[in-house]
């Protein structure tokens, strides 16, 4: 197992694990719009084979996916008039040679590593707008700015906060696993879970000016008008974030990206009008 693990280490490079089997449940079909939609698009009425594990029904153009059980791949079967669910096949889906990655064979974006043959085949899917290359066991293409790991630990995605990754170190390189939010939530790294960054707005509650928890540059002046509290915020220059000295004090300091724990979503960017 262990030279295996180095194998895949070297061999995939970046790449974005997902949990390719599905439950052992009962078999189900679930509306699934995006981002599987586009494949019904010129087969409105048909049985598809997304990857080897998601089988698409498209109903008068509307995709719905089904995840296929253990053991199960998608297959194109003239007998059910489409693709299905089937036991053991099509071959390409499943581990032929030991030690190996092999491409699935509907979506060049994912890949899959065999420990032995007739293994359980580890799903894997290489960044987006990254292809698997079976001849180099790499993924190759797409932009520098796909997100890689760069130290241990997890980590949210700054262009997408309703992803995270988590990078875990090997012997010469790192894996990176993906994970998503459900939906509204974004991931704190503070905490290190998914929340609904609306629960950090700031409200005033005394004079001085405050930090605002959802973007580090931005901050509150808090003051009193009319026996009324009221509340104005403003922006530090670019370059630049809101430092606190002492409760309701603080001044813009230079932001050299070191660690901002007092602020649960720095990785983020939260557009205006984002939270009620």
């Amino acid at each position: 197992m262990r030279s295996f693990n180095v194998i895949l280490l070297v061999t995939i490079g970046l790449a974005v694990v997902t949990a390719e089997e599905g439950s052992r449940g009962q078999p189900g079909v679930t509306p699934d719009n995006f981002p599987y939609s586009h494949l019904c698009e010129d087969r409105p009425d048909k049985f598809i084979c997304a990857n080897c594990k998601t089988l698409v029904m498209c109903v008068k153009g509307q995709a719905f996916t089904r995840r296929c059980i253990e053991n199960h791949f998608c297959a194109m079967k003239s007998e059910f008039g489409g693709s299905v669910c089937y036991p053991g096949e099509p071959a390409a889906c499943t581990c032929q040679t030991a030690n190996s990655f092999q491409v699935d064979p509907y979506d060049p974006q994912r890949f899959f590593a065999c420990k032995n043959v007739g293994s359980k085949p580890e799903g894997y899917k290489c960044p987006d707008g990254m292809t698997f290359d079976q001849g180099t066991a790499q993924c190759k293409g797409g932009s520098s700015d796909a997100s890689q790991c760069t130290m241990s630990g997890t980590f949210a995605n700054p262009t997408n906060c309703s992803e995270y990754n988590k990078c875990i170190p090997l012997s010469s390189g790192w894996l990176q696993k993906s994970f998503t939010c459900n939906s509204g939530l974004m991931f704190n790294e503070k905490k290190g879970a998914c929340e609904d960054p609306c629960h950090y707005q700031f409200v005033c509650q005394q004079e001085g000016r405050y930090p605002d928890l959802l973007n580090k540059r931005n901050y509150f002046e808090c003051y009193v008008m009319g026996g009324k509290m009221m509340q104005d915020r403003f922006q530090c220059p670019d370059g630049y974030k809101w430092e606190v000295e002492s409760a309701g004090v603080g001044n813009c300091m230079e932001d050299h990206d070191e660690d901002d724990g007092d602020y649960p979503f720095s990785r983020c960017h939260i557009p205006d009008g984002f939270c009620p």
